[in-house]
């Protein structure tokens, strides 16, 4: 009984997340819909204080529907073949360079895979804190070659797997597979890389650094999924 009971949790987690990271990784914004990045002031039972990257003091509801992921850093050892990943990148020609690199636990395997454009994040490929517009594109890496790193870019987010990766020094280029598809991705030394696994309300705490995806409506505004970073890491989305 009580194996049977963990199964359908499981599943009910599985489902939460699922559902949770479509829309956190919806890339246009939408009425009603809300990126909160900052760090925790404060953790309640059903609420969670949050001082946002532009200063403000942000209350935020928790109910049964917020999922939640902790991000550890990683590394390109882990972009592996078969690797279920986002990234966040910027266009050089007929390639793009990554900005940031989450690696998705395989439970969301085939969330919100396709290619978008994302929101204003810092530049990390440039040695000062530049911010340009993004996009996330989660697929598959089919080959990583050696390259030399673009002097210009443009961003967006991808989502998908990895067929195939190689690497050169402190580089990789990826060929990323999604949705029939499939992009041409360079992951510079500079691309925070990190993993993510699925979390709890009490791996929020204060001075945790959160990004939080949230429905707003009216003065009320409630988690649909959160990030948290872990051991110092602030989650790169």
């Amino acid at each position: 009984m009580l194996g049977l009971l963990w199964n359908k949790k499981k599943e009910y987690l599985t489902l939460v997340l699922a559902t949770t990271s479509a829309i956190f990784f919806a890339t246009t914004a939408t009425a009603g819909s809300a990126r909160i990045r900052g760090t925790v002031t404060a953790v309640g039972t059903n609420a969670l204080a949050v001082r946002t990257e532009t200063g403000a003091n942000v209350s935020i509801v928790l109910d049964g529907a917020t999922g939640y992921l902790t991000s550890t850093r990683s590394d390109l050892n882990h972009l592996t073949p078969n690797s279920y990943i986002g990234v966040v990148s910027k266009d050089v020609g007929d390639r793009r360079v990554a900005l940031d690199v989450i690696i998705f636990p395989p439970s969301m395997r085939g969330a919100a895979e396709g290619f978008s454009t994302w929101d204003k994040r810092p530049d990390t490929t440039l040695s000062k804190g530049i911010r340009t517009a993004t996009g996330m594109t989660n697929g598959s890496v089919t080959t990583v070659a050696a390259s030399q790193s673009p002097s210009s870019v443009e961003s967006a987010m991808t989502n998908g797997s990895i067929a195939a990766a190689t690497r050169a020094g402190d580089t990789k280029q990826l060929t990323v597979t999604y949705a029939g598809a499939k992009q041409t991705i360079l992951v510079p030394p500079t691309a925070p890389i990190v993993m993510l696994e699925r979390g709890v309300i009490a791996d929020l705490k204060a001075g945790d650094a959160v990004f939080v995806n949230a429905v707003e409506d009216g003065s009320k505004t409630t988690a649909a999924l959160i990030i948290v970073g872990s051991n110092g890491i602030a989650p790169p989305l």
